[in-house]
């Protein structure tokens, strides 16, 4: 896990020191020289890894990898908070006159003197990394050696040291290997035990080792664990053992993919991890999509432990200030009320909200104001009312839910947050979303309707969302879901519409007969589109969708509410369409 969060670093600080900030002095040659230190620590760990997931892996080496894992999450914040001191002037302050100058000049004293801050604590990590390096020669966690502290009194497998041995010294290995390797490589795909015996000394060992190693042979294999089981074991420490080592093998980053978004990527992931039976699918659709999934026991105490290695904190409200320690990322579970008003650290990163039966304005205030390194907040199912205009400090943030609240409405602020990629307000009571909102340009998901109890029973008794003109400036957007077309206000809709070439899921509301040829010409520019829902403004409306010439070829889930007088001729060409509703 180390590993995966100095990797993650490496790679913010090779950005960190491209185009996205302007450093002075010589701090750029500070971040290099800490950026090349993480590249050697993370060629060892990539080796050490799996050591530090034993049962009796060695107390001072996990401690020192636990160091490197804080060092690079310090790295992280220091460049999140230095950023912060880059966002462009308010536009009041882009003006002329003395009152905005005077505003510009503040401005930037406050931003020098955060800088520097910024510039001492870096200095400070690059001390720290230098002293990691130095504690990691003196104690001899550089080399993949047994190290002081090990238990070398611990008996001694006499087994152990032929699995070093090179196949060339071997004799009479390769047609017992060959053997050994057919018999796994035709084995039918269930639970296969294949048994290697005889005397103690002959290489029953050695070979399995061989045959284990094997490139060829891994490649067959979707992950592998090698176990050595002694005399006297416990199943339940050899089966954590065995899916530590499973997870460790199968453990990747969600990069992007050439022609993949980082959702399907994160969906590939996800499908791999099932199929292992690292994860368990406990609902799906009616498309045949994983809804939810759960984990098993032994797996649940697996991911608890590495979530404590990531800080990550599971707390009620009232002892959110009592952790001495970083909270990286913070699970508040608590229908307790007793919310505090001074919170031990601002450095966490995520936050979610579970069974709150009351979320004090007080407690808003103070995480929307000081919690300013927040890249994902979930208030999915909280009671709250509103969003602070305090919101749009949050300059890091990601993503947003306010999914099954009682918010009724977004403040202009939001449009400040211009790394937002998930914006999450399905079930909540907001419709009309601030203009600013086309400012998102990073905007993947966009998500917003919840039920109209006065037309329960009509065509459209979901209410979904206003947009303005120039909506189609979001065009990283993947997701959007449902628009009120009736609602919409500004220039030409399917002009901006067709603008939004990245969607994968749309959902369009209140469609008139006269506006069905210009739907068709803007998703025929969708040619990822994958879920398309239309209806019409009320149930008598005719749908007129017959001029599509060339339909989205990816198109899996169709949904048509209103008249038809006859099937569009273009859903006989979705060779890839697994669900059809006609209402």
């Amino acid at each position: 896990m180390a590993e995966i969060a100095v990797g993650i670093v490496i790679d913010r600080l090779i950005s960190f020191l491209g185009a996205e900030v302007k450093l002075f002095g010589r701090l750029k040659k500070e971040v290099e020289d800490i950026r090349i230190e993480l590249d050697y620590i993370a060629c060892f760990l990539s080796q050490t890894d799996p050591m530090v997931d034993k049962e009796d892996s060695n107390g001072g080496f996990k401690l020192w990898a636990q160091h490197v894992r804080e060092v690079a999450f310090q790295i992280e914040d220091v460049m999140d908070e230095y950023k912060l001191y880059h966002v462009p002037l308010a536009q009041d302050q882009q003006q002329q006159g003395l009152m905005a100058s005077l505003s510009r000049i503040a401005h930037m004293v406050r931003t020098v003197k955060r800088q520097l801050r910024a510039a001492s604590k870096i200095r400070d990590i690059k001390t720290s990394v230098n002293e990691i390096k130095e504690r990691s020669e003196r104690y001899r966690f550089n080399t993949l050696q047994r190290v002081p502290g090990e238990n070398y009194n611990k008996p001694i497998d006499p087994r152990m040291g032929l699995h070093f041995v090179d196949s060339e010294a071997l004799v009479s290995i390769d047609s017992s290997r060959q053997e050994l390797a057919h018999r796994l490589a035709d084995a039918e795909l269930k639970r296969t035990i294949v048994s290697v015996v005889g005397m103690g000394g002959v290489g029953k060992t050695t070979l399995v080792k061989k045959a284990f190693d094997d490139e060829i042979m891994v490649g067959q294999f979707d992950c592998h664990a090698w176990i050595t089981v002694s005399q006297s074991y416990r199943v339940e420490v050899l089966l954590r053992t065995m899916m530590k080592q499973g997870r460790h093998n199968g453990w990747c980053r969600i990069d992007k993919h050439h022609g993949m978004t980082l959702e399907e990527v994160a969906m590939t992931y996800l499908s791999e991890s099932i199929n292992r039976s690292l994860v368990q699918v406990s609902v799906i659709d009616s498309i045949g999509d994983v809804r939810n999934c759960q984990l098993h026991d032994l797996m649940r105490e697996v991911v608890v432990s590495k979530s404590k290695e990531l800080s990550f904190i599971q707390t009620c409200p009232e002892n959110l200030s009592n952790h001495d320690r970083v909270a990286r990322h913070i699970s508040i579970c608590n229908k307790s009320n007793n919310f505090p008003m001074v919170v031990g650290n601002y450095q966490t990163h995520s936050a979610i909200f579970f069974h709150i039966e009351e979320l004090p304005k007080s407690f808003c205030f103070l995480l929307f104001t000081k919690f300013k390194l927040l890249k994902e907040l979930d208030f999915e199912g909280v009671p709250l009312t509103y969003i602070p205009e305090e919101l749009g400090n949050l300059f890091n943030l990601k993503y947003l839910s306010i999914r099954d609240t009682k918010v009724k409405k977004l403040l202009r602020s939001i449009g400040k947050l211009h790394k937002l990629q998930t914006l999450d307000l399905k079930r909540s009571f907001v419709s009309k979303l601030p203009v600013e909102i086309n400012m998102l340009f990073n905007l993947q998901y966009l998500v917003a309707y919840y039920k109209d109890k006065q037309s329960i029973n009509s065509i459209n008794s979901r209410r979904g969302m206003k947009l303005y003109s120039n909506f189609g400036s979001l065009e990283s957007l993947e997701k959007l879901y449902e628009v009120d077309l009736e609602a919409y206000s500004g220039g030409n809709f399917f002009r901006e519409l067709a603008r939004l070439k990245q969607l994968r899921k749309l959902c369009i509301t209140k469609l008139k007969s006269e506006n069905g040829n210009d739907l068709c010409d803007a998703i025929q520019q969708m040619i990822h589109l994958q879920s398309l829902r239309i209806s019409s403004i009320k149930e008598e409306e005719l749908l007129h969708l017959h001029t599509m010439s060339s339909p989205p070829v990816f198109l899996r889930c169709l949904r048509l509410r209103g008249i038809l007088m006859k099937l569009p001729g273009w859903i006989y060409e979705l060779r890839n369409l697994t669900k059809l509703t006609l209402e």
